[in-house]
Parts: structure tokens; sequence; C-alpha cells
């Protein structure tokens, strides 16, 4: 039984690389893959790898546009529903990683009043699914 959930695990794990690797070599990138999450004000997103399940997500922030700078993963299970206490906490857990790797409040990227997610990911990309050109 623990072998058949390391490998389990693995597959997650190979499927949230893959899924940063397809951001990273400039993959065609939706709210599917990668959420800004309400309020915007706060600047967290995270980086949603579904399958295999349990799903996977990356919590983090922009430092500069296109660069994703992811601070925690978490299994999806653990997170609870959208506003749950716990999902809540982990947006607090994400800004203490940012502060503790040394990148002041201040310093994460954002597009303040518009958030429109083509100025956080430049390239090859739009908040919801389209072809792209």
């Amino acid at each position: 039984m623990a072998n058949w959930a390391a490998a389990r695990c693995c597959k997650g794990s190979a499927a949230l690389v893959g899924d940063i690797g397809h951001f990273v070599e400039g993959g065609y990138v939706n709210d599917d893959l990668i959420k800004q999450l309400v309020p915007e004000k706060s600047e967290h997103w995270e980086l949603r790898s579904r399958k295999p399940k349990p799903s996977i997500r990356v919590l983090g922030r922009f430092a500069l546009p296109d660069v994703f700078v992811g601070t925690r993963t978490q299994p999806r299970t653990l997170l609870g529903g959208m506003w749950s206490p716990e999902f809540e906490h982990e947006k607090l857990v994400c800004e203490q990683h940012w502060k503790a790797a040394g990148l002041p409040e201040g310093m994460c990227f954002t597009d303040n009043l518009n958030f429109e997610y083509e100025k956080y990911i430049t390239q090859n990309a739009s908040r919801k699914v389209k072809l792209p050109k």
C-alpha cells in the first residue's frame, strides 16, 4: 500500500513539474493553470496542477511580470473550500514565506486597480480560455 501511495505522489509531482514547465517555457496560460485569488489587492495567486488526483496547488505571488514565485505547495484536499479557514490560512502562510525569503511586501508586482491578467503573464496568456493568436 505504501508503494502505491508513493507512486501516486511521484506521478502528482511529475505532473506539477510539467505544469510549471508549461508556464516557464511560454506555453499558453489562462486561469485554469494560474489563477489570481480574491481579493485581487492581496496579490495571492495559485498555480493549479489538477491531474492526477489529488490535485496540487502552489500558492505564490508575482515578483515581476512573468516571474511567479511559488511559496508553498499543498494538496487541494487540505485547503478546504474557497474562503475556508484552511484556504485563508494558506494565504497568510504565503505572505510569511514571501517575507522570510527577503522579499518585502511592497516588492510583489501589482497591476493595482485594473488587475489585468495579461499584465502579469505578458505572452501567450488570457484570463479565460481563448485560442492563441
